[in-house]
């Protein structure tokens, strides 16, 4: 018996494809600053200047949620299966994307320290230099929180324009509490000092788990839309 099709298929195809993403970007990044070294002084890691872009990348994903449930309704599964599995998908792809990314780091490390360059992180992140579980953590409540929250805007909008620009302020609460949190977009308002993983993983549960209650929400008797060809 095929259980979890919907989970099964996204992993197999859309996981593969943003771990490969993914690697294409820090693959850039090493490019940027190879050629940045040329002409100046290494200061900074690049690959956390390149984690202040993942967050918006992360939500852009997440709001296909829409679409991919109208492929899976349009194949003959249900709303149910969709929002079990889908957000099971959000989370174990989260946790994949994190590992690329704590790999990066460690990688970046090495060649750093063979050339003899600074490596500095934001002010705002929660983790240090070489603190590896941390910088795991840190990008798995990023990833999967802002995913999660792209997922809700996404099936709002796609139920109606005005529940959409309703879901505005919850995913603005989603991702500012959160960033506060992980590091991550954290305003000055959401620093709320954690430093302890258990405290960041608190807030990173609560926030997913609230994320994907409203998306539940939205989408458990979203009518299907169709398009009719002018």
């Amino acid at each position: 018996m095929n259980r979890w099709p919907i989970l099964r298929y996204l992993l197999s195809s859309h996981t593969v494809v943003l771990v490969g993403f993914l690697l294409g970007v820090y693959l850039l990044v090493a490019v940027i600053v190879a050629v940045a070294s040329m002409f100046t002084e290494v200061t900074v890691s690049g690959v956390d200047i390149a984690g202040q872009v993942l967050p918006w990348l992360a939500a852009g994903y997440g709001y296909s949620a829409a679409a991919l449930l109208s492929t899976v309704l349009t194949h003959g599964r249900t709303r149910r299966e969709f929002l079990a599995q889908h957000p099971v998908f959000l989370l174990v792809t989260a946790g994949l994307l994190a590992v690329v990314a704590t790999g990066a780091y460690k990688v970046e490390a090495v060649v750093y320290r063979a050339a003899g360059w600074t490596r500095t992180f934001q002010d705002q992140r929660v983790f240090e230099a070489g603190d590896h579980p941390m910088i795991l953590l840190a990008y798995v409540s990023m990833l999967a929180v802002w995913m999660m929250t792209g997922a809700l805007l996404g099936g709002a909008f796609y139920r109606d324009e005005g529940g959409g620009l309703l879901a505005l302020l919850p995913a603005a609460v989603l991702l500012s509490v959160s960033g506060g949190a992980n590091g991550f977009l954290s305003l000055p308002f959401t620093r709320w000092g954690l430093t302890s993983a258990p405290e960041i993983a608190a807030v990173t549960v609560v926030a997913v788990a609230a994320g994907w209650a409203l998306l539940w929400a939205a989408l458990r008797d979203v009518p299907l839309r169709t398009r009719v060809a002018s």
